[in-house]
């Protein structure tokens, strides 16, 4: 897309309109541009003296030599303030004048002229200007005073359109600023969330298995069990044990047993829905919470996490488990749920032992898997 070159004035929305408005407000009217178009002929000649003037006073002041710097710098602005001071008496003072004057404001701005010495340097521009006036006005036949005061508003109507775009350019520094501020604080409140996150995440995950720890899972099991008993509905316990793991630990080493442990918890989140809670509750014991399941469906779910883990796992191990389940009928107490499906994982640890497979008990059932 080609891209539309906009003015300063444009960019500031200053019309015709605007400008008379002005003009108006510093009572600049016809009789003003008379003068000052009357004194032109005979100041040009003497605008390089003015100027050169001009330069010997302000270079004496130390914060403005700092800034103009160099002798080609210097030499450039001698060449726009003559300028300048030649359309002060060319007697238009339209849109394409104001446009100028809007960007002696943002170039002063530009190189660090502050508002104050700016000011300071127009001050001195009028008296100069009133100065050279009084000393020809009895030679070229003319009221100074009426040709001093034209100036004087014209030069008010000037600094009018620079400090606009000062203030413009302050604007624009306070909105990036504030862009940049926000910015800085989304990424800051972003950075925070993630280390809350992270936090969270360290003071409810095992960091061996990244399941929930226990911590963890009795916050879920409170949550689920309040859930389930405001709508009388079923939830389902498995307490899951490894068998054989204490030798493991003992013939092969604790990092052995780590690859066990781990080995279990990617069974079983390779195998629970998302609405299903799994945790490591303790060495190598594991808990699954499954919110609106009786415990007799379990056996299907189990099927699945011991061909799981039967598929991945590093060693000759085994699994028990347990199944239990509250209910309107046996009630809604979280540590017997507990205790009943521990116990139910004893009992299937007991003929684990003896057959050398993953077994599954459920309270007043056996199923041998």
């Amino acid at each position: 897309m080609k891209r539309v070159f906009q003015s300063l004035a444009d960019q500031m929305r200053i019309t015709e309109h605007d400008i008379d408005r002005r003009k108006l407000f510093m009572s600049f009217g016809e009789e003003d541009i008379v003068q000052l178009k009357e004194v032109s002929p005979w100041i040009e000649p003497l605008i390089s003296h003015i100027v050169r003037k001009f330069y010997q006073l302000q270079t004496a002041i130390p914060e403005i030599a700092l800034i103009i710097g160099d002798r080609e710098t210097l030499n450039n602005l001698h060449m726009s303030m003559e300028q300048y001071i030649r359309e002060l008496f060319i007697g238009e003072y339209d849109l394409h004048y104001v446009e100028k004057r809007l960007r002696i404001g943002k170039v002063h701005h530009r190189i660090g002229v502050s508002p104050k010495l700016y000011l300071s340097g127009i001050n001195q521009l009028q008296l100069l200007l009133e100065d050279v006036i009084d000393e020809n006005s009895a030679d070229q036949g003319y009221d100074n005073k009426r040709v001093k005061r034209a100036i004087r508003k014209l030069l008010y109507f000037d600094n009018q359109f620079v400090f606009d775009t000062y203030i413009a350019a302050l604007q624009r520094e306070v909105e990036s600023a504030n862009t940049q501020l926000e910015e800085y604080a989304a990424r800051l409140e972003e950075q925070v969330a993630e280390r809350t996150r992270a936090l969270v995440e360290l003071s409810i995950k095992d960091p061996l298995t990244n399941l929930y720890n226990q911590r963890a899972f009795y916050e879920q099991l409170e949550q689920g069990m309040a859930q389930v008993e405001r709508t009388q509905g079923y939830y389902a316990m498995l307490y899951i044990d490894v068998n054989k793991f204490k030798l493991i630990n003992d013939t092969k080493g604790h990092q052995a047993g780590d690859e066990v442990l781990v080995s279990v918890a990617k069974a079983i989140m390779a195998t629970i829905r998302k609405q299903e809670t799994a945790a490591r509750y303790g060495g190598d014991e594991f808990c699954i919470l499954f919110p609106n399941t009786q415990a007799k469906n379990l056996r299907y779910y189990c099927e699945r996490l011991f061909a799981e883990f039967e598929r991945i796992k590093p060693f000759n191990v085994t699994l028990s488990a347990g199944a239990a389940e509250v209910s309107p009928e046996v009630g809604y107490d979280l540590n017997e749920l507990i205790r009943r499906a521990d116990q139910q994982m004893y009992f299937a640890k007991q003929e684990a032992h003896k057959l050398g497979i993953s077994r599954l008990n459920i309270e007043d059932q056996t199923v041998i898997l």
